[in-house]
């Protein structure tokens, strides 16, 4: 005999406004011609592993060139480049 249990009610309604913390601002540049605008080449630095990026900053990669840094974790970096994005490393936070 199996019993019967009601649906628990759902921590949020369909009706809660949501809170601006739950949004991800998407500040991602929409392509890499827009992330590389108004850079110089002295504004791409050679990509060292041990080095610590920060959101914008640009880097040079022996493979795919030039690109820019548009998301860090805490041991990687995602970076774009004209090929396309790509994960690197990059030093402990």
């Amino acid at each position: 005999m199996s019993m019967h249990r009601p649906k628990r009610a759902s921590f949020r309604s369909n009706q809660e406004p949501e809170s601006p913390f739950d949004k991800k601002t998407n500040t991602r540049p929409s392509s890499w011609t827009d992330a590389v605008a108004g850079k110089g080449d002295s504004d791409f630095n050679a990509y060292v592993v041990k080095a610590k990026y920060a959101i914008g900053d640009g880097l040079s990669h022996p493979t795919f060139g030039n690109g820019v840094v548009v998301e860090v974790e805490s041991t990687k970096i995602a970076v774009l480049f004209e090929s396309g994005e790509r994960r690197l490393a990059h030093a402990v936070v």
